[in-house]
């Protein structure tokens, strides 16, 4: 069980640290570059943390908590085709790079999906 909770804690940890980096990114063209690294990361990792939860029960309560969440967060929300086209189109645009880097950081805040990543990290 212990090394169980020490594998959450691990992904949950590396989910805080790329929402760091996306919090404190600017609005340049390279940040878009770094934007989309830090999304795909987080991404990849709410996948893992769904699949695995998915498949077997007597995990951590305080990690199965986070499965529905997390699957409506994979579900609704995908930002690699609006990267994607800003990287081709609109990377000079300071103000579309604000914009999808805050709409990020919104749908990351949505149904307090970070707050409770945090906490269930402490918890662990």
């Amino acid at each position: 069980m212990r090394e169980t909770n020490e594998y959450f804690k691990g992904i949950l940890n590396q989910i805080l640290d790329s929402y760091a980096i996306i919090e404190n990114l600017g609005d340049s063209p390279n940040d878009l570059y770094v934007l989309q690294i830090e999304i795909s990361k987080i991404m990849g990792l709410f996948k893992i943390i769904f699949r695995k939860l998915s498949k077997t029960d007597g995990f951590p309560q305080e990690v199965s908590g986070l499965h529905k969440i997390i699957g409506d967060y994979l579900e609704n929300y995908d930002f690699s085709r609006e990267i994607d086209l800003l990287l081709k189109t609109f990377s000079e645009d300071q103000s579309r790079v604000k914009n999808i880097r805050m709409s990020i950081s919104k749908s990351l805040n949505d149904k307090e999906l970070i707050e409770k990543i945090y906490s269930t990290s402490k918890k662990l």
